[in-house]
């Protein structure tokens, strides 16, 4: 972290998804016995595996320890549509009305989401609130905003701890 600090941020993405992404993916149900749980990136890196929200938290708050200002950084919940289920991918807003980057653990390369046909987004979401998604990019906010998330708020709490 500390030796990337001052290098530019496309640089501190590359570095931090490639390093993520060396973990194993593995289901909750079989990493952590439970059927939806949010690793911390603390908990990710002591066991080396984690599933795609793990991976996309680790990124998230390793970015914003890297000096990316948290209103760049989004956890983005999608519809992977190959995989045919629920995925999480951290989308990066170089600007806020650029289209997003998106750090992706099944797709290692970074590319705009533009290209990035096999998701649907359906909300993302960061330390200032909650937004649903409009195409590829942020959409509304949502009322009470991350107050909504049970597994981000337990997963702060556990990180305060």
């Amino acid at each position: 972290v500390n030796e990337n600090y001052q290098k530019p941020e496309n640089i501190k993405l590359d570095k931090v998804n490639r390093f993520f992404n060396e973990a194993r993916f593995v289901s909750d149900a079989e990493h952590w016995k439970q059927k939806d749980y949010w690793a911390t990136p603390v908990e990710l890196l002591a066991t080396d595996a984690g599933d795609c929200e793990d991976f996309v938290i680790a990124k998230y708050f390793t970015l914003k320890a890297m000096g990316v200002a948290e209103s760049k950084l989004y956890l983005t919940y999608v519809k992977a549509i190959r995989l045919r289920q629920a995925h999480m991918v951290l989308t990066y807003f170089k600007t806020p009305k650029s289209i997003p980057l998106v750090l992706d653990n099944i797709n290692y390369r970074i590319v705009p989401a533009t290209q990035r046909r096999d998701l649907i987004p359906i909300y993302s979401f960061n330390g200032d609130g909650l937004w649903l998604s409009k195409q590829r990019g942020k959409g509304a906010p949502v009322k009470g905003g991350t107050q909504k998330l049970e597994n981000w708020n337990r997963l702060l709490k556990r990180m305060q701890q």
